[in-house]
């Protein structure tokens, strides 16, 4: 591993972390439940939503491969949830994808890190592949704390406190 992954593959890891313990307490129709009256997103899409960016960094470090979640969770909001996977799909599913993209995040140089994106760069002003795996954990952060905020509004053990009893 190239010492510019290592930072990016330990937030990989925290995520991982903190993905276990604010989907084990949860029921199908938690999952789907969505937030502002029924117009915002639920748990279940930010899942889909933040596993589709997942190979999204695989496809950027050169490994390739067709994200199932790139329709309903890609560039589509949030839905009624109908035809989502469900909580223990999602839950297996991630497992899988996150031992797939830390491999791939692991074995990455620092001169793959570093590489030119091409062209005028990406969507958000990115001009190296490490800028935009900055923003992808930029990304995964802003979804996750999503997840503590939909948690709280459902009535669940926040996600604060489900940390520090993991870490006891």
């Amino acid at each position: 591993m190239g010492n510019l992954a290592t930072p990016i593959a330990e937030s990989l890891k925290f995520t991982d972390f903190i993905m276990n313990l604010v989907t084990g307490d949860l029921t199908d129709a938690l999952a789907t439940r969505r937030a502002r009256d029924d117009e915002g997103a639920s748990i279940a899409w930010v899942i889909g939503h933040l596993s589709h960016y997942r190979y999204e960094i695989m496809k950027l470090l050169g490994h390739e491969m067709e994200s199932p979640f790139a329709e309903q969770f890609g560039t589509t909001g949030a839905t009624d949830g109908a035809g989502y996977p469900s909580v223990e799909e999602l839950r297996s599913t991630w497992a899988e994808l996150s031992t797939r993209v830390r491999s791939v995040v692991e074995d990455a140089s620092d001169e793959q890190i570093m590489k030119p994106l091409g062209g005028d760069g990406s969507t958000h002003g990115e001009k190296k592949v490490l800028d935009t795996l900055v923003f992808y954990m930029w990304h995964e952060s802003y979804h996750m704390g999503q997840l503590g905020t939909l948690r709280a509004q459902f009535g669940l053990t926040p996600t604060a406190t489900l940390a520090v009893k993991a870490s006891q």
